[in-house]
């Protein structure tokens, strides 16, 4: 999984693109301490979450998340599911509530659960979830058809294919929605092979490199 590592001083751009911070990265350090956890190490911006790897006053190593709107603060420890955390089949039956029969890897990564869903045996659109680590709030449901993330809306494939090809880009290829951008192969107006990252509430390529 790509990470947008941020140092301590700096409030940078957020890993989900498009969503503005509301807490510097020093504030949200603050927020851990407060909390016991020391030592935070690569920090990110995701899902409205400030992230980080962090060590328990009692020596113990999480996942922490903090709340860039409230400042809330959740700890995800290491062999905590079905105890302190919800059980695989709990946030299974969190997608299906949302009205998917088939739901599948379901894995807690990065201190966020994601599963992935299709509603049914006609519609076998796969649909991407991530949901917070306790409540199973849904903070992303993205499939090729669009979807949101934050409650913003996402481009679907089809429109990540024409904001390309409006570009200049050509013999766009390969569009998959990963860890919160689309990606893309494509060849550029130099007529060279490229991958693409694409912004996925505005269709912007954020990241262009040779294809290898």
């Amino acid at each position: 999984m790509k990470k947008t590592v941020l140092t301590l001083a700096v409030a940078s751009a957020a890993a989900l693109p498009s969503i503005a911070l509301a807490m510097s990265a020093q504030e949200a350090v603050n927020v851990m301490a407060q909390n016991h956890y020391v030592a935070p190490h690569d920090m990110q911006k995701q899902y409205g979450y400030w992230t980080a790897e962090a060590v328990s006053n009692d020596g113990v190593r999480a996942t922490v998340l903090v709340n860039d709107a409230n400042g809330s603060f959740t700890a995800v420890r290491p062999g905590a599911v079905g105890t302190t955390l919800p059980s695989v089949e709990r946030v299974a039956q969190q997608v299906r509530a949302a009205g998917y029969s088939f739901v599948y890897d379901v894995e807690l990564d990065d201190g966020f659960w994601q599963a992935k869903a299709r509603q049914s045996v006609t519609n076998r659109e796969k649909v991407e979830f991530v949901l917070h680590p306790v409540t199973l709030e849904v903070l992303s449901q993205v499939g090729r058809s669009g979807g949101t993330v934050n409650g913003q809306p996402v481009l679907s494939a089809d429109q990540v294919l024409a904001a390309l090809q409006h570009a200049g880009y050509t013999r766009v290829r390969g569009i998959e929605y990963e860890d919160g951008y689309w990606e893309a192969e494509a060849t550029n107006t130099a007529n060279l092979a490229v991958e693409l990252r694409v912004d996925a509430v505005t269709g912007a390529v954020l990241r262009e490199q040779l294809d290898d």
